[in-house]
C-alpha cells in the first residue's frame, strides 16, 4: 500500500521562533502530540510532547522563555509519496521514531504515524480473516 493512502495531509506546524507555551497550546488545540517545525522555506525539525516534558519542563526551563528551536528534534527523517507503507514502518522502527513527515519535491505534504500504520494493519487483518469461510 502506498503511503499516500494513509498519511494525514493536514500537518500541524509551528515556527522555530515560537515559545514552548505556544507549542503546547497549539498541540492541545489541534489534539496532536507533535508539530513539524518549519521556517519559510523548509522543514527544520519536529517537536513532540516528549520533547517538551523531558527536555524543557523536567530540566526546569521556563517554557515561556524557551524557544521551539532549542528543544525540537533535528535533523529529522522524512519519507516520500513514492514509499510503500512497509518501507515507512521499517524506517520508523530502525530510527525509533513514531512520526514520519512526508515530502514531495522538498515540500511538506503530509505525516504518517506508527498508529496510522498499526490501524491499517489491524483493518487489513480483519478484512482477510473476515473473507475466510469455514465449511
Amino acid at each position: 500500500m502506498n503511503i499516500s493512502n494513509l498519511m494525514t495531509r493536514e500537518v500541524a506546524t509551528i515556527s522555530t521562533k515560537e515559545n514552548i507555551i505556544n507549542a503546547a497550546a497549539r498541540m492541545r488545540e489541534l489534539n496532536v502530540g507533535s508539530l513539524v517545525v518549519v521556517t519559510k522555506y523548509e522543514v527544520e525539525g519536529i517537536i513532540t510532547t516528549w520533547d517538551i516534558t523531558s527536555k524543557c519542563i523536567a530540566l526546569g526551563s521556563n517554557p515561556a522563555k524557551s524557544l521551539v528551536f532549542d528543544y525540537m528534534t533535528s535533523p529529522i527523517h522524512t519519507g516520500t509519496t513514492k514509499m510503500d507503507v512497509l518501507d515507512a514502518a521499517r524506517i520508523m522502527a530502525e530510527r525509533k521514531i513514531t512520526r514520519l513527515p512526508i515530502m514531495d519535491e522538498n515540500k511538506l505534504i503530509g505525516i504518517i504515524t506508527f498508529a496510522d500504520i498499526a490501524n491499517a494493519l489491524n483493518q487489513f487483518t480483519k478484512d482477510v480473516a473476515g473473507s475466510w469461510k469455514t465449511e
